[in-house]
């Protein structure tokens, strides 16, 4: 609605108080601001939400785009909003209509209770309180306990300059009710406010139009950020087909297929390639781990490694995106003639890097089992130090290191190779990065005589090395490799759980047999709203130690191996968005 220009009723104590603000160009029209009450009915994925505010939000109502219509392109519905000048939290003594506690109580006794609100007050209720936090802090629990245990997304107010105590105090107590109140998020709004520019000057709280356009954008992204959270939608999905347990045979790692280098030359888009292994393996290997590097992709897309010929390219092991290398790591199980079929969406160079063998159980006299460890981090350059390569000791008699690497802070793109401490890196990768990124790569890592694995670093960079689990003749836990299968994605429901991953919320997912005591996998971090990382676990206390990486909007996948019980992994979501995780194997005793 251009042209606009609404009246802000500001109650404070013992008088009422009316500004004008403008919405639009229009600075010469003064309409009717009464309140608004709006729905959206549509049911959305992350289900319904309610709105309510005052005239900070009314605007956000009556301008188009609407915040009701950026919340449904999000997801969310059915949509309830009610707004109005003068409104307040219910706290203090005005008319019963101006109490937004009023309407939770008339829209719950209707039927109308979802499990996520946003809601807008302070300017007026700010006024009565002054510069007092106690005050302030008492007035939205006062709200808060109306509303209940619910997920609560509430942004912080602005005040014109002069009014900056109480603008503070306010916001204070916001940040001390989200420190104690589960479910209870706020905003820094002022931040966002300045940033954008697009406010009243006359008050510094009401926008132009260009302004609640920009605001109700924002806020909707914050707010599902903040306030989705996955939910149980169904049930596992049925487990794949699995072979006979394997144990683990140490190697040094070995490039095994370099398509810059072979007559083929490049993959080309929605084909395969064949990667041979019968000269790097034991007879009667069972499967393999690799390192798989899409090299300058043509276009964004993914790869998909399994045994030949049985790659129809519906699971994915790496997502790239156009010109950038990216690589991970993952464990398939062999096929025709010792071979695994590498399956691209766009035309790329592939470099296939071989890590790991495993045999049937008894067939080689240097075979090992696996023990998982409570992931635990050896070392975090960020504290110790930076070097070009690092030196770091295995538990034990371990002559295995299930290791989880994560780069940061290089400031120009590098690669990460890991051995058992040669004199000489080996010509082979288990982790490449970009400038500026943050990523991570899992690698099953032989240790030298001595007991120690290396990495050494290409460019200067931070390393976080995290290890889950070791390979030794005494271990507990032989390999059942399976045909790769999604078990989790939290976008459509497999699994269970749908449709968003929740900012610090946990979930679990049925991944292997209920007599597995470890799963192997790769895990997928999509789109998040902010940058984020997953943690994988054996649904007991959550480790200090991460399993994928991922900048905002980006979508990463990694390799692990990680303890669980009967079963069941939990995966946990530092910023909202996608997750995924695919089966290709499991362990058992």
């Amino acid at each position: 609605m251009e042209g606009r220009r609404l009246l802000a009723t500001v109650l404070t104590v013992g008088a009422v108080m009316t500004t004008a603000f403008t919405v639009g160009d229009d600075a010469d029209r003064t309409v009717d601001a009464a309140p608004v009450e709006e729905s959206r009915l549509a049911q959305g994925p992350l289900g319904g939400i309610s709105i309510i505010g005052d005239s900070v939000m009314l605007g956000s109502l009556v301008v188009d785009t609407d915040l009701p219509d950026r919340l449904v392109e999000q997801g969310w519905g059915p949509v309830r909003a009610r707004a109005g000048e003068g409104y307040s939290t219910g706290y203090f003594d005005v008319p019963i209509q101006f109490k937004a506690s009023f309407w939770i109580e008339q829209w719950r006794s209707a039927g109308w209770d979802p499990e996520a609100v946003i809601v807008n007050f302070g300017a007026n209720d700010s006024g009565f309180c002054g510069a007092d936090t106690i005050c302030a802090e008492a007035a939205i629990r006062h709200l808060v306990d109306t509303i209940g245990p619910r997920r609560i997304f509430w942004p912080k107010i602005t005040r014109f300059p002069f009014h900056r105590t109480t603008q503070d105090a306010w916001n204070d107590a916001l940040d001390r009710v989200a420190a104690t109140t589960p479910g209870f998020a706020t905003w820094d709004w002022p931040t966002v406010m300045y940033e954008i520019g697009l406010y009243s000057p006359t008050d510094h709280i009401h926008q132009t139009a260009a302004g609640y356009r920009a605001r109700s954008q924002r806020m909707a992204v914050e707010a599902t950020l903040a306030l989705s959270d996955a939910r149980q939608v169904g049930g596992p999905v049925p487990l794949p087909a699995a072979g006979d347990p394997s144990e683990l045979v140490p190697i040094e790692p070995v490039r095994v297929l370099d398509t810059r280098d072979a007559d083929a030359g490049r993959v080309a888009a929605e084909a395969l390639v064949t990667v041979p292994l019968a000269e790097h393996v034991p007879e009667g290997a069972t499967a393999v781990g690799l390192y798989v590097t899409a090299v300058d992709p043509a276009g964004d897309g993914h790869l998909s490694v399994a045994p030949c010929p049985d790659n129809d390219g519906s699971t994915s092991m790496l997502n790239y995106t156009a010109r950038a290398n990216r690589g991970a790591s993952t464990i398939v199980p062999l096929g025709d003639d010792d071979t695994v079929c590498v399956y691209s969406w766009a035309e790329t160079d592939i470099v296939v890097d071989l890590q790991t063998v495993f045999v049937p159980t008894g067939a080689s006299p240097d075979s090992l089992r696996f023990t998982p460890t409570a992931p635990q981090r050896l070392i975090d350059t960020r504290d110790t130090g930076r070097s070009r390569r690092i030196e770091v000791t295995v538990p034990g008699d371990a002559r295995v290191a299930a290791v989880n690497v994560t780069v940061t802070g290089s400031t120009e793109p590098g690669h990460v190779t890991a051995h058992p401490c040669l004199d000489e890196p080996p010509l082979t990768a288990m982790l490449n990065h970009g400038a500026g990124e943050t990523i991570a790569s899992f690698a099953f890592v032989t240790a030298s005589d001595d007991g120690t694995i290396c990495f050494d670093t290409f460019t200067e960079t931070d390393l976080v090395v995290d290890l889950s689990g070791v390979g030794s003749a005494d271990g507990e836990l032989r390999f059942v490799a399976a045909e790769p299968t999604r078990t989790i994605d939290t976008r459509d429901g497999t699994g269970g759980w749908g449709f968003r991953h929740g900012s610090g919320q946990t979930i679990p997912g049925v991944v292997a047999p209920p007599d597995a005591e470890a799963v192997t996998g790769t895990v997928t971090l999509v789109q998040p709203y902010a940058a984020s990382f997953l943690q994988t676990f054996g649904c007991g206390p959550v480790p200090p130690t991460s399993a994928v990486n991922a900048a905002a909007g980006a979508v990463y996948a990694n390799a692990t191996t990680v303890g669980i019980e009967e079963g069941r992994l939990c995966i946990r979501a530092y910023a909202g968005g996608g997750t995924v995780f695919d089966t290709t194997g499991w362990w058992v005793p």
